[in-house]
């Protein structure tokens, strides 16, 4: 069985090879590089029509061939006319798959959440059984008076007692957005992940009356 350093030498040596290409490409007559360009192209759609026929397998690519087009795809706009043996959103599962991967490396020594007991998850369901008008933050400032080390508020409202009974007379939520409309403001905030796996933040905030965006 080939070992994880045997594949890792394997991989780096196949993509400095990709990159010894670009670089022999870029001292290159263009009149040589346009007739290398035309033999490449035709036999790669030769090997198209093969496997479109049916007639011969479909390729299986290698990592280091994935990561040259998840950076191919963020540095070159015109990357999905070159596509051929596979599906541009293929290419875009490549370079998610990468970015999971990534983050669950640099990820590997956090530890999660701590969870919490069974006694505090018991006392969240009664307190929430015997009172139920009260939401997490009430909740959870309970806890605190009577001495406990009370988790926030998401994770009280996750073992809380969800009523099934509606009240009487509380409007629905769809009629508090058309009551106030004219006075309403949408926020959000997220995340946009680059090809070298950073992020840029982004803040929207929306009019909802007059759907005016400010970013």
């Amino acid at each position: 069985m080939i070992s994880g350093i045997t594949l890792t030498v394997f991989y780096i040596k196949q993509f400095l090879g990709y990159a010894r290409i670009i670089i022999w490409a870029m001292i290159r007559p263009r009149v040589e590089l346009a007739a290398r360009l035309l033999a490449a192209e035709s036999q790669l759609a030769e090997c198209t029509r093969r496997i479109r026929q049916k007639q011969a397998p479909k390729p299986r690519f290698t990592n280091s061939f994935r990561l040259l087009w998840v950076v191919l795809s963020k540095l070159w706009a015109p990357w999905q006319q070159a596509v051929h043996l596979m599906q541009p959103a293929t290419v875009v599962k490549w370079h998610q798959s990468a970015f999971r991967l990534y983050w669950r490396w640099k990820s590997r020594t956090r530890s999660g959440r701590p969870p919490i007991s069974e006694e505090m998850r018991t006392l969240i369901r009664r307190l929430s059984t015997e009172n139920p008008l009260w939401g997490a933050g009430r909740i959870r400032d309970t806890l605190l008076l009577l001495g406990f080390d009370a988790p926030c508020e998401d994770t009280v409202r996750k073992y809380m007692v969800k009523s099934r009974c509606p009240q009487d007379g509380a409007a629905s939520w769809l009629a508090f957005i058309h009551n106030h409309v004219d006075v309403s403001w949408a926020m959000d905030f997220f995340t946009v992940a680059t090809a070298d796996f950073r992020f840029l933040y982004v803040f929207v905030v929306m009019h909802h009356r007059y759907e005016r965006i400010a970013a």
